[in-house]
């Protein structure tokens, strides 16, 4: 149930807010827009790179999706602990003649930082790429046996 008064006569609200033509000429000025748009590659922002992380006992495991992203153009690095996933998703090319009236699909380069744990092992670290998966395993270090080692006191 509507709290707005309508007159009888039009069905139109009886008070007016006096937007209403501003409103009919900004939707008329938007629908031309519309029709004319073309997105310059400059203007595309970085894309978002999501990711799990999980467990194992014997190693950690990180997946992200890169849809539309090769291989040859994801680069990981480790320095001093970080991991690093970094890379691009270049924009194909456009067809002549062809207007577009909306682009959702992200573009550009990316970058994802990840600490690694202190019983990471840097030397065992492996990625692979299939269908726009990135999947790294990087092993957990073998903890070395507690041992217990009695210290003798010498009398000075």
């Amino acid at each position: 149930m509507s709290l707005v008064p309508f007159s009888r006569r039009s069905r139109a609200p009886v008070f007016s807010t006096g937007f209403e033509e501003f409103d009919r000429m900004f939707d008329g000025l938007l629908r031309n827009a519309l029709t004319n748009i073309s997105v310059p590659a400059a203007s595309l922002t970085d894309m978002a790179v999501r990711m799990d992380v999980g467990e194992t006992e014997t190693a950690y495991h990180v997946r992200t999706d890169l849809p539309g992203v090769e291989d040859k153009d994801v680069e990981i690095t480790l320095t001093d602990g970080i991991l690093t996933i970094a890379g691009e998703k270049k924009q194909e090319t456009e067809e002549e003649g062809k207007t577009f009236h909306r682009i959702e699909r992200s573009y550009g380069s990316f970058r994802r930082t990840l600490s690694l744990p202190a019983d990471a092992s840097e030397n065992d670290i492996k990625a692979s790429m299939k269908n726009g998966v990135l999947e790294i395993e990087i092993g957990k270090a073998k903890q070395p046996e507690k041992t217990v080692k009695k210290i003798n006191i010498q009398s000075r």
